[in-house]
């Protein structure tokens, strides 16, 4: 996965290229409705087994089981589908190197399917599939509605393990009936951003970001990003597998955390964030009692039962450090991977580009209320700033995709040091240092 910009550049460049042959290869799926030409494999095709890590009475898997349905009604392929829930990666790994792997489909959170699937070497390279036609869409393929960017990301040493169909990322949520003024002109960059807080501090009596300290991740989202609004992609990530653990004391690095602790010292989070247990200030933020959240696309969902009556749901990215400075969008995927000894891959190849049409994805959007990786399908309304974001500007996968390769120095290591970061019990020079003293003494044990 690319770590800094000119890498990120240069997987774009080598993508295009590979993309162009495989839509090269592929000329003869277009004038087909299903797009069933060739495939990874010359595996199986008229059924496949797939795995979801949604359970049934959720809303994707609603949307999925009626795409199902039609597929096998259009396509006469059998699917057997099981709704396994959020660990259907973990719970396929020991069959991946057998030769009965239960499933020819899976889908999962990026971070599961690049640790279970593509690290132990047992995921398929979807490349092909990127040529494959889009059912009833003339001239469309999986590569051309799937934008490169989001690929890129779920790339590995030229090889594509995930074709994802949902797509997260990470927001300042608030109410904009209760700020219009925000949503007429929100903060694009940190001065603007900190000039507003100061105003609604001002304002309430009490600082008006919103964090449950408890939650770990929730407090990193804070640091994460002044790193990368501070240093750019990759950085967060580079610093993480720095054995030295020097990368922690570098002076932009320690700059970019000091942006953080002045939102501590200046009050700027909301009284009891630091000893809150989770979803108290959320719920308290949902009610009006603190106007803004940092957190994933998730957030309608996870808060609209303890909402205020009207609540709108409005968001923008964490501003730029500076005019013109680093604006990543950062984002995490949902989608589709398929094992290397599967026995039916070409039937569940023809799925995934069978789902990607816009007439079944939409359902991500207007029934599962999430945004998918296709432009031309509108998020919910809820869900509209965070697409803008995402359209406007470069991506980057959360965390530098550090959960990915390096997730047990990032909950042993880094999430506890945060963690006494964010509630003030660290300043960031000796964030910093415990950081790089720590880390090391992670590298070398675990050499």
């Amino acid at each position: 996965m690319p770590t800094d910009r000119h890498s990120v550049s240069s997987a774009r460049m080598s993508r295009r290229t590979v993309l162009a042959a495989a839509l090269a290869a592929s000329i003869g799926l277009t004038a087909t409705a299903c797009g069933s030409g060739a495939s990874s494999t010359a595996g199986g095709g008229d059924s496949f087994t797939y795995w979801s890590m949604w359970k049934q009475n959720e809303p994707q898997a609603k949307v999925l089981q009626a795409a199902i349905t039609e597929f096998t009604k259009d396509t006469g392929i059998k699917v057997s589908v099981q709704w396994k829930g959020r660990q259907v990666v973990q719970q396929l790994a020991p069959t991946l190197n057998t030769a009965n792997v239960p499933a020819d489909l899976v889908d999962s959170a990026d971070r599961f399917a690049y640790a279970q699937l593509q690290a132990t070497g047992q995921a398929l390279d979807l490349t092909p599939v990127l040529g494959r036609a889009i059912p009833g869409e003339s001239g469309n393929t999986v590569g051309s509605v799937v934008p490169a960017r989001y690929t890129d990301l779920n790339t590995t040493d030229g090889a594509l393990w995930q074709i994802p169909y949902e797509v997260l990322t990470t927001q300042i949520w608030y109410d904009g009936d209760a700020l219009p003024d925000v949503a007429a002109n929100p903060p694009t960059t940190w001065a603007e951003f900190t000039e507003l807080l100061a105003e609604r501090k001002k304002a309430r009596g009490d600082g008006p970001l919103a964090l449950d300290a408890d939650i770990a991740d929730y407090a990193a989202y804070w640091t994460y990003f002044a790193v990368l609004r501070g240093l750019g992609p990759g950085a967060f990530g580079k610093a993480a597998t720095d054995k030295t653990g020097a990368a922690f004391e570098d002076a932009g690095f320690v700059d970019a955390l000091r942006n953080v602790q002045k939102l501590i010292d200046d009050g700027d989070f909301t009284s009891g964030y630091d000893g809150s247990k989770w979803p108290a200030v959320q719920q308290k933020w949902a009610k009006g009692k603190s106007d803004f959240l940092l957190l994933g696309t998730f957030t309608p969902s996870e808060t609209a039962e303890f909402a205020s009556d009207g609540f709108s749901y409005r968001s923008f990215p964490v501003p730029a450090f500076t005019s013109g400075g680093d604006a990543s969008q950062d984002i995490s995927l949902i989608g589709f991977s398929i094992p290397k000894k599967a026995k039916n891959t070409a039937a569940a190849e023809q799925f995934i580009a069978y789902f990607l049409a816009k007439k079944q994805l939409s359902g991500i959007s207007s029934e599962a209320k999430n945004i998918t990786p296709r432009a031309d399908i509108a998020a919910p309304a809820e869900l509209a700033d965070a697409q803008k974001a995402l359209a406007s500007g470069t991506v980057a996968k959360t965390l530098d995709g550090v959960k990915e390769t390096a997730a047990e120095w990032y909950t042993k290591v880094f999430l506890p040091l945060n963690t006494s970061f964010i509630t003030g019990h660290l300043s960031a020079e000796d964030f910093a240092g415990k950081l790089k003293t720590d880390s090391a003494a992670y590298w070398k044990s675990a050499s």
